[in-house]
């Protein structure tokens, strides 16, 4: 009797391990899933807003990459389209909060970005006189 409660004890142990093992797989399978779907949803955020720059800016299409490149850095990430970012997203997160007020039982599904200073922006970059209120 010695010999098959051990058996016993030994055939529950690996049954444990194999359900460890399909647990740690199912955990992966789903860590992938999540990665994928935020890799997909990046992409159609991407194609969506590049697309909508090339539609009321279409000379941008033809724009080298670099160029392209250029162009953002030093009108759309100036200091003056930091400033207007901040302020989008001041008044998204103050709507957010009022949404959040008037139903307490929805999640929010997204974060509000936090704005990081662009490093290619430097201070006598932007003029005054330029500036727009």
């Amino acid at each position: 009797m010695t010999t098959t409660t051990k058996r016993t004890r030994a055939e529950r142990i690996d049954a444990r391990r194999e359900q460890i093992k399909q647990m740690e797989n199912e955990v992966k399978r789903l860590v992938n899933e999540e990665k994928e779907f935020q890799r997909k949803a990046r992409t159609r955020r991407l194609c969506k807003r590049a697309g909508f720059l090339e539609s009321i800016l279409p000379d941008t299409i033809t724009l080298s990459d670099d160029r392209f490149e250029k162009f953002v850095k030093e009108h759309i990430a100036s200091k003056f389209g930091t400033s207007a970012l901040r302020k989008l997203l001041a008044e998204q997160e103050h709507s957010d909060t009022k949404s959040d007020a008037t139903q307490p039982t929805q999640a929010k599904t997204e974060s509000p970005m936090k704005l990081q200073p662009s490093p290619h922006i430097e201070d006598d970059s932007f003029d005054d006189d330029d500036e727009q209120d």
